[in-house]
């Protein structure tokens, strides 16, 4: 296995120790949210040192995933949206007030805090004004 170098013990330790639950058998439920029903194919990796690996699910089945996949299906995989609006002094501004959730992965056998969506965020953008 390629291990990145690391200066400090503790940070190793703690990559090895994510990287481990991050490749843990998870079983669960697998919703496509956007089209009711279909088949869902897409490529993924998280580590450098992992292979690019192709999923291929339908909405409704029952899988077995690696952690860090399933995890990006409930939580990761979302369309943001876009309010323009104005702040206190006028200018123009761009926020994402929700998120539009594409996927969802249903847990079946294990606990995690980490792994509920959210549809809050609180990014703020300020654009300059443009004359025409």
């Amino acid at each position: 296995m390629y291990m990145p170098k690391f200066n400090d013990k503790e940070k190793e330790k703690a990559y090895k120790k994510q990287y481990d639950r991050d490749h843990t058998m998870v079983k669960g439920k697998f919703s496509n949210l956007e089209t009711k029903g279909a088949e869902l194919t897409f490529p993924f990796h998280k580590y450098p040192e992992d292979q690019v690996r192709s999923y291929s699910l339908i909405d409704g089945n029952n899988y077995e995933l690696p952690y860090m996949v399933a995890k990006h299906l409930a939580v990761g995989v979302f369309t943001p949206v876009h309010i323009n609006e104005r702040n206190a002094d006028g200018k123009r501004t761009v926020r994402i007030n929700s998120k539009n959730h594409r996927t969802n992965f249903q847990k079946l056998d294990f606990e995690d805090a980490d792994f509920t969506s959210t549809n809050i965020v609180t990014v703020e953008i300020e654009t300059p004004e443009i004359a025409f």
